[in-house]
């Protein structure tokens, strides 16, 4: 398994392809991004004991930049949906364009999370709405 999110996005280079040429499914996880996708409370919500604070994104040093960046989704995609919703739509359109199938892990923790979770499969995303968020791959 691998991670694939808005932000990580390096098995659509050399996992994806073959993937969709062979017809099988690929269950990626992480497509949150570790939770940073779940809302801009995840900022403060790191304790001291979680293992994401050794991880380069969740550093003091990026965090603030990146949840910027989730503040972005929210505010560019003005729709009454969370980040990881939107997060979790772009992952659907996006293995449509790639035409492979994939089962995303999107664990979350509520049920809140898990209904949000659901209504994102629903959900279409723009050409417009994917070009605005193809930049954040780059982190």
């Amino acid at each position: 398994m691998q991670r694939r999110s808005i932000f990580t996005r390096d098995i659509e280079q050399d996992v994806l392809p073959p993937a969709a040429e062979l017809r099988v499914t690929v269950v990626p996880y992480s497509p949150l991004g570790r939770g940073m996708l779940t809302g801009l409370a995840f900022a403060t919500s790191l304790t001291d004991t979680d293992a994401r604070q050794h991880f380069p994104r969740f550093t003091a040093e990026y965090l603030a930049a990146n949840m910027l960046l989730v503040a972005k989704i929210n505010i560019a995609f003005a729709r009454g949906v969370s980040a990881a919703q939107i997060a979790l739509a772009w992952h659907y359109v996006q293995s449509c364009k790639l035409k492979v199938k994939t089962v995303p892990i999107p664990g979350r923790r509520k049920c809140s999370g898990l209904l949000e979770n659901v209504a994102a499969e629903s959900m279409i995303l723009t050409a417009q709405e994917m070009k605005a968020l193809a930049p954040l791959a780059s982190l």
